[in-house]
C-alpha cells in the first residue's frame, strides 16, 4: 500500500490523480489534516488518514500496512526539518520499505535557498534510516513564476533579483506524474537521486523576451538588489520570515543553483515536460 503525505496540497493531490491511473484506489492512502480536506480524495476511493507531521501517533496510524511512502516536503517556514525527521522516524518504526521524497534540485547544506538546507538534512536522514529511497530533486515550479513576474503587463517591466543567471522552471503536474511513476514501481528506483527539470533553463531576460512575444508589447527585465526585493515584499505586507524565504530563492537563482537541465524527467514520464514558453503562453495569451 502507498501513503501520500501532504495529500490535499497541489503536489500531493496531483500525484494521487496520476497514481490512480496506475494502481487501484484501495491501494492508496492519503494523509490529510482533517476529514474536510480529505473529502475529495475519499470520493475517489482513496483511504484517508487524519494527522500531521508533528503528531507521532497519527503518523504511526497512517503508516500501518504501508510499504511505500511519498514524503511531500512541509510548506512550513520554521520546523521543516524537524517535521520531516518525525515522518522518517515513524516510517522506520512502522516498517515502511521505501520512501520517495520531494526534495529540491541538487540540494546542499551550503544552498542560499533556506529550504534547500532543510532538504539536504532530510536527504541525509532518509539515507541514514536504512530504508530504500528515491529522491526527487525538483527544480522550481512553473506555477510559482507568475508571482515573481508581478504586474508586468501594466509596467512593461519585470523587476527581480536573478542577475543574468539561468533558471529551470518545470510544471508541477509533470513532477507529480514522475512521483506516480516511481511510487507505482519503487523496486526500479531504489536508492536513486533524480534531478527533476524541464529540457531548458532560461534567464529572466529570456523570460521577458518570451513575455514580449506573448502579450505583443515590450517587456523588459530590470535587476534589483536582494535588499530591495526583500523590502518590497515587506512593504506589501508579507511576514518577515516569508519575505526572507522568498529572497533566498532569488539569491539561489542568482548563484546559479537552478541553472541545470537534463532529460531525467522526460525519461521517467515518457514524454517531454511542458516548456516554460508554452506555460507562459497558456497563462498570458
Amino acid at each position: 500500500m502507498i501513503l501520500i503525505t501532504g495529500a490535499s496540497g497541489h503536489l500531493g493531490s496531483s500525484t494521487i490523480d496520476f497514481l490512480l491511473k496506475k494502481v487501484p484506489a484501495n491501494n492508496i492512502r492519503a494523509l490529510v489534516r482533517s476529514e474536510e480536506k480529505g473529502a475529495g480524495l475519499k470520493a475517489k476511493g482513496v483511504d484517508i488518514a487524519i494527522g500531521d507531521y508533528f503528531n507521532h501517533e497519527s503518523l504511526l496510524a497512517a503508516m500501518k500496512g504501508i510499504d511505500t511512502l511519498l514524503l511531500v516536503s512541509s510548506s512550513s517556514i520554521t520546523g521543516r526539518h524537524e517535521q520531516h525527521a518525525n515522518v522518517i522516524r515513524a516510517a522506520k518504526e512502522a516498517g515502511v520499505k521505501h520512501i520517495v521524497y520531494s526534495s529540491v534540485l541538487k540540494s546542499s547544506a551550503d544552498s542560499k535557498f533556506t529550504a534547500g538546507i532543510d532538504h539536504a538534512k532530510t536527504e541525509e536522514d532518509i539515507k541514514a534510516s536504512g530504508i530504500t529511497y528515491s529522491i526527487m530533486g525538483n527544480t522550481l515550479y512553473c506555477d510559482f513564476l507568475p508571482m515573481l513576474l508581478g504586474n508586468f503587463k501594466e509596467t512593461g517591466t519585470v523587476y527581480y533579483s536573478a542577475g543574468k543567471a539561468k533558471v529551470n522552471f518545470t510544471l508541477r503536474n509533470d513532477m507529480a506524474e514522475a512521483n506516480a511513476v516511481v511510487l507505482s514501481n519503487p523496486s526500479s528506483h531504489q536508492n536513486k537521486v533524480y534531478n527533476i527539470t524541464s529540457a531548458s533553463a532560461y534567464s529572466f531576460s529570456d523570460i521577458s523576451g518570451m513575455l514580449s512575444e506573448i502579450v505583443k508589447q515590450p517587456v523588459n527585465y530590470i535587476e534589483i538588489s536582494l535588499e530591495d526585493l526583500n523590502n518590497g515584499m515587506l512593504q506589501h505586507g508579507l511576514p518577515a520570515d516569508v519575505a526572507e524565504m522568498m529572497t533566498s530563492i532569488a539569491a539561489a537563482i542568482k548563484a546559479g543553483e537552478f541553472d541545470y537541465a537534463d532529460d531525467t524527467l522526460e525519461k521517467l514520464i515518457g514524454h517531454k515536460p511542458l516548456d516554460l514558453k508554452d506555460f507562459l503562453t497558456a497563462v498570458y495569451s
